[in-house]
C-alpha cells in the first residue's frame, strides 16, 4: 500500500525535478527524500525517474503513475475534509432501544426538544423491548438503561454507568394488613410477588444476605407482567422488587401507596448502564447522546 507521505513527495520531485530542492522545502535530507523515491520503485517494481546529471526525469511509467498518484491524494485530501464535516456536523439516524416504557418518558422525553434543536439533522428512533435483548436481532446503537446482563451476555460492548441505587422490596399498605409485613426472608414464602413476565424466574424478588451475598426468593406469584408494576403492587397484588431511587417509586412512597420492607435485606448495589458498539473514536451522533442525556442524571 502507497502511503500518502511517500506519494506526496513523489509528485513534488515529478514537478521540481529535483529532490535538494524538494529536501529544502520539506526541511529533510536529500537520503530521506531519496528513500521515499527509492521505496516506492520498489513497491512497483518498476522505474520511476530516469537519473540525468542536471534533473530527474519521469519515465513513462513514472508519468502515468503520477497522474494517478495525484488523482489519489486529491481524493485522500476530499476524504479528510468530508470526514472532518461529517465529524462536526451530527446528521443519520441514531436507533435507541430501552427496557420499559416508564424509562423513555422519565429519562428521554423531558428533554428530547431540546437535543433536537441541538442536532436538527439527526433522526431519533426510540424503542421498547422488555424481553431480553439479542444485540444480533436488534440494529440500534444504544441500549439505553439495561443492567449488568447485556455486558454480561455480550461482553464486547461498550458501556456507560448511568445510575447506582439500592434495590429495595415494597407492598401496599392495604397487601400489609391482609397478609402481615414479613420479618425475614424465611417469611416470603407465605407472600406473593407482581412478577416481571421476562425475568428469571418471572417471580424472583432480589435481596441481600447480611455477608453481602445476593439472595433470589422466589415467592408465589399469581400476576405476571411487562408494565404496571408499580401500579399492581399499589392495587395490593403483592410485592415488587424496584430501585429506591426511581422517581415513580419516591412518589408512591410519599404519597403512601407504598411501603418498605426487609430494609435490611435490600441488593445494595443495583446499576444500570447505557451500552453501546465498540468503535474507535465513539460515533459522534452515539457520543452527542451519551453526553447529553447523561448530563441530565440529575433531573430525572
Amino acid at each position: 500500500m502507497f502511503h500518502p507521505r511517500d506519494l506526496t513527495t513523489f509528485c513534488k520531485v515529478a514537478e521540481i525535478g529535483n529532490m535538494s530542492r524538494v529536501a529544502e522545502a520539506e526541511a529533510k535530507t536529500v537520503m530521506a527524500i531519496s528513500k521515499q523515491i527509492a521505496r516506492l520503485e520498489t513497491q512497483l517494481n518498476q522505474a520511476l525517474f530516469v537519473r540525468s546529471r542536471r534533473k530527474l526525469i519521469l519515465t513513462e511509467f513514472g508519468s502515468a503513475f503520477k497522474h494517478k498518484a495525484a488523482q489519489l491524494l486529491q481524493q485522500h485530501q476530499e476524504l479528510i475534509l468530508w470526514s472532518h464535516n461529517s465529524d462536526s456536523v451530527i446528521n443519520g439516524e441514531l436507533r435507541v432501544i430501552c427496557q420499559a416504557n416508564d424509562i423513555i418518558k422519565e429519562t428521554l422525553v423531558p428533554w428530547m426538544a431540546e437535543f433536537t434543536a441541538l442536532y436538527p439533522e439527526l433522526n431519533i428512533t426510540m424503542d421498547v423491548k422488555e424481553s431480553l435483548i439479542n444485540i444480533n436481532e436488534s440494529e440500534f446503537d444504544v441500549f439505553w438503561a439495561v443492567s449488568s446482563y447485556l455486558g454480561e451476555r455480550y461482553p464486547g460492548l461498550k458501556r456507560k454507568p448511568l445510575w447506582r441505587s439500592k434495590y429495595g422490596v415494597f407492598a401496599s399498605p392495604e397487601y400489609i394488613l391482609r397478609h402481615g409485613d414479613p420479618t425475614d426472608i424465611k417469611a416470603l414464602e407465605h407472600h406473593s410477588v407482581v412478577g416481571y413476565l421476562y425475568n428469571q424466574p418471572s417471580n424472583v424478588l432480589v435481596l441481600q444476605s447480611e455477608n453481602g451475598e445476593p439472595i433470589y426468593a422466589t415467592p408465589h406469584c399469581q400476576v405476571k407482567t411487562v408494565s404496571g408494576i408499580v401500579e399492581l403492587a399499589e392495587a395490593g397484588l403483592g410485592l415488587i422488587n424496584a430501585p429506591v431511587d426511581s422517581s415513580r417509586i419516591q412518589k408512591s412512597l410519599n404519597e403512601g401507596r407504598l411501603v418498605p420492607i426487609l430494609k435490611d435485606h435490600w441488593w445494595e448495589d443495583a446499576q444500570v448502564y447505557a451500552y453501546y458498539h465498540p468503535s474507535n473514536p465513539i460515533q459522534s451522533k452515539v457520543r452527542a447522546f451519551l453526553d447529553f442525556f447523561c448530563d441530565k442524571r440529575d433531573y430525572w
